[in-house]
C-alpha cells in the first residue's frame, strides 16, 4: 500500500522516528555484540584479579574496532536519514579496524603496565606518588583513547597525526573531554556494580553518547584539518 500524494510520510512522525531510533540502536547493538563476542566470552572465564590484567587486555582487543564500527554506523544512518544499518556497521569495521587496532593495542599494553603499578606498587614498596601518578596517567590514557578512536572512525589521517590530534583535543576541547570523563565513569560504575556483559549490552547507547559529546570535536577536525 502506498501513501496518497501529499500525505505525510509516517516515518517523519514522532512514532516513526521513535521506532526508527529503536531499530537503529538494536541493530548496532547486535553488530557490536557479535564483534566483541570472542573477548566477552574470554572475560567470562577470567577471574577479577589484578594478576589477570594481561588476559583482560587480550580479551579487550576486539572492543575498540567494534565500538568504532558502532560509531560509524550510527553516524552514517543519522546523516543519510535511513535505516541501512547492518551493512554500514561491517563496512565501518572493515574500514577502520587496522588503524583503530594500531592505536588500541599500545593503549592496552600501557594500561596493563599502569594497572600493575597501581595493584602491586604498594606491596613492593613503590612510593605513593608513583601510584597516584599511575592513576592519573591511566585516566589520561583512557580519555586519549576515546578521542583517538572517534577521530580514526571518521577520518583517514596518518597514525601519528591521529595520535597528536587526540592529545591536542584533550585540552583544546575541555567540555568534550569532560563528557568523555562522564561516560567512562558511568561505564566503570556499570562494570563495578553489575558485570562486563551488562556494559556490553549498552554498547549502542554509549556510541550515541560519544557521538553527542564529541560532535564539536568532529566538526572542528572536519573544518580545520580536512580538505573542503
Amino acid at each position: 500500500m502506498t501513501n496518497q500524494a501529499g500525505s505525510p510520510d509516517p516515518r517523519r512522525g514522532p512514532l516513526g522516528r521513535a521506532t526508527g531510533g529503536a531499530y537503529l540502536l538494536l541493530v548496532v547493538e547486535l553488530g557490536f555484540l557479535l564483534a566483541v563476542l570472542p573477548g566477552l566470552l574470554g572475560l567470562m572465564f577470567v577471574a577479577r584479579d589484578a594478576s589477570n590484567l594481561p588476559l583482560v587486555a587480550v580479551c579487550l582487543v576486539p572492543l575498540a574496532p567494534a565500538f568504532s564500527a558502532a560509531l560509524y554506523a550510527t553516524d552514517r544512518a543519522r546523516r543519510e536519514d535511513d535505516l541501512v544499518v547492518w551493512p554500514r556497521f561491517w563496512r565501518g569495521w572493515r574500514r577502520n579496524v587496522r588503524e583503530v587496532l594500531s592505536l588500541w593495542l599500545p593503549v592496552l599494553a600501557a594500561g596493563t603496565v599502569l594497572g600493575y603499578n597501581i595493584a602491586f606498587g604498594p606491596a613492593v614498596g613503590v612510593p605513593d606518588v608513583f601510584v597516584v601518578g599511575s592513576w592519573i596517567l591511566l585516566g589520561a590514557l583512557a580519555l586519549w583513547a576515546v578521542h583517538a578512536v572517534v577521530i580514526a572512525s571518521f577520518f583517514s589521517f596518518r597514525l601519528r597525526d591521529t595520535a597528536r590530534l587526540a592529545l591536542y583535543y584533550l585540552a583544546a576541547r575541555p567540555l568534550v573531554t569532560l563528557g568523555a570523563v562522564s561516560l567512562l565513569v558511568i561505564a566503570a560504575g556499570i562494570v563495578f556494580l553489575t558485570a562486563d556483559w551488562v556494559l556490553a549490552l549498552c554498547g549502542s547507547l554509549f556510541a550515541v553518547g560519544v557521538l553527542l559529546t564529541h560532535k564539536p570535536l568532529i566538526a572542528d577536525v572536519e573544518e580545520r584539518f580536512t580538505a573542503r
